[in-house]
């Protein structure tokens, strides 16, 4: 009798059709989209996604009992019937971006893993590209702060890191500890020099 393990994949609306262990030891959990709608590309409407699937993608999520595992989605499309010449869209979900080779939790993930560590030290453990960590960087931390979602800013905090080894070149972060206990990077200035 073989055993069986249930693990909560952590991902809204989609239904698991298949998992994989592949030759080369990754975890492959094919999964189908249960949203029926998505919004055109065009005029922005709500369309019914029943035009067909979009190409095959897949996208490395979180680790599972040490395997590296990837969701497989062919995403749903729908076709526009009020716009000119019937545009069809490919349907997007919440839990990616499109043209993202994770999922926004395997973005987050990363970024946690680069406390007190290089580019060059989670790029070696997850087994990723230099570029695919600064990547998931850049989708993380946002370039301009929407002061609209800052609810309170009585506690802020100011760090320096070292950009090179060895040498007195620094940046300044400046965080704010939000009203439900979570960290909002404000900013992250090129050096902290007083401005006058």
């Amino acid at each position: 009798m073989a055993s069986e393990l249930k693990i909560p994949l952590d991902i809204a609306d989609v239904e698991v059709l298949a998992t994989e262990i592949t030759d080369d030891g990754r975890l492959l959990i094919t999964v189908e989209s249960q949203v029926e709608t998505t919004e055109c590309g065009i005029c922005h409407q709500k369309i019914s996604c029943t035009y067909g699937h979009g190409d095959k993608i897949e996208l490395r999520h979180l680790s599972v009992l040490g395997l590296e595992t990837y969701i497989c989605l062919r995403p749903r499309r729908g076709q526009c019937q009020s716009c000119m010449h019937t545009p069809t869209t490919t349907q997007r979900l919440d839990w990616y971006q499109q043209r993202s080779p994770h999922t926004k939790a395997y973005d987050a993930y990363l970024l946690k893993q680069l406390v007190n560590s290089t580019i060059e030290d989670v790029s070696l453990r997850e087994n990723l590209g230099y570029d695919a960590i600064v990547g998931a960087l850049n989708r993380q931390v946002e370039t301009e702060i929407n002061w609209a979602e800052v609810e309170d800013l009585r506690t802020v905090g100011i760090d320096e890191i070292a950009l090179k080894k060895g040498r007195k070149n620094y940046a300044a972060i400046v965080t704010g500890r939000q009203a439900n206990g979570k960290i909002r990077v404000l900013a992250v200035l090129p050096d902290r020099k007083k401005r006058v």
